[in-house]
């Protein structure tokens, strides 16, 4: 190649030469589909990565055609809006986020498209260049299902999976900001502690295991008779809390005994034989001004009371 001085720059080939030699390289050799369309959204000219996108063997193929040919209509209509947008303010766009449907999955770009200037500065049309991030978009997919996971791992207890300590801390601080500032008193909320009555016994009896099952049995129990508002938790070893929002003491009342009894009432298979399981309840309403320790302190005060009069009851 014979090099061509500009100025103090020089060209290893004549400019006009070093344009075609770059379109040309843009053609074969880009990852990205590049393209220039004229008025009508016809492709003018097209890059081997375009017609690979399409499904066509040559770029040539794609000459005088248009999206609605190699796309499904909503996707070309869109382009086609922008494209007539562009058109008429000569303002380009750019990041442009496409989803497209295919047979092996959606597929996502990131396309920015420009205005299509002749040498007297008119528009005739418009050309765009097109980036797959399929793969970005699957990691990010993929990272946000992790953190899903971790934020459900760092509130969730893995053998009951009742929500944790940690996060009825959270819950039960949120809740009392919530009704502090509530105006209507008419409705509060309440705490009920839950202690599992002789789990020792049973640990040191039958063994750890089916320890576990019945800790699950009783978790199972809580979920099954509270509604879908109300909120479980496992705190400690055999302790649990549940936050009953929008009640008063009457109905927490009636909610602690319907728990009490639900759980007496099923018998847990231990080795060859079946016990009886029960639990102790003590239970704290929510008023104005109480902080997150004083109202915890109250439901176990009662929870140790229920103990202390023959267990299998409800305190308040």
């Amino acid at each position: 190649m014979e090099e061509v001085r500009n100025d103090e720059f020089v060209y290893p080939v004549e400019r006009s030469e070093l344009d075609r030699l770059c379109l040309e390289m843009v053609r074969e050799y880009s990852c990205d589909t590049v393209y220039f369309k004229d008025k009508n959204s016809h492709f003018l000219w097209n890059s081997k990565q375009h017609a690979a996108q399409v499904g066509v063997e040559s770029a040539e193929d794609m000459l005088g055609k248009c999206d609605f040919d190699f796309f499904p209509e909503t996707f070309a209509q869109a382009a086609r809006n922008i494209e007539i947008e562009i058109m008429r303010t000569g303002m380009p766009r750019l990041n442009i986020a496409e989803e497209l449907e295919r047979p092996s999955g959606k597929a996502y770009f990131l396309a920015s498209k420009y205005p299509f200037y002749n040498e007297k500065n008119e528009i005739i049309g418009t050309w765009g260049i097109s980036h797959n991030i399929t793969d970005q978009k699957s990691l990010e997919k993929e990272l946000e299902k992790s953190n899903q996971k971790l934020q459900r791992l760092a509130r969730v207890d893995d053998l009951t999976g009742l929500y944790n300590r940690r996060y009825f801390y959270e819950t039960l601080d949120r809740m009392i900001s919530i009704y502090e500032a509530r105006k209507d008193d008419n409705l509060t909320f309440a705490i009920l502690a839950i202690d599992i009555d002789g789990m020792k016994y049973i640990n040191d009896q039958y063994g750890h295991p089916n320890g576990d099952d019945v800790l699950r049995m009783v978790a199972s129990s809580l979920i099954c008779n509270t509604k879908k508002a109300d909120s479980s938790f496992r705190v400690g070893g055999d302790e649990f809390m549940i936050l009953v929002p929008d009640c008063d003491k009457k109905s927490a009342i009636i909610l602690a005994n319907k728990l009490a009894c639900a759980i007496a009432d099923t018998r847990v298979p231990m080795g060859d034989k079946f016990e009886k399981i029960t639990i102790s309840l003590g239970l704290s309403v929510y008023e104005k001004g109480m902080d997150v320790s004083e109202l915890i302190s109250s439901a176990d005060r009662k929870l140790y009371k229920s103990k202390r009069n023959g267990k299998n009851q409800v305190s308040f």
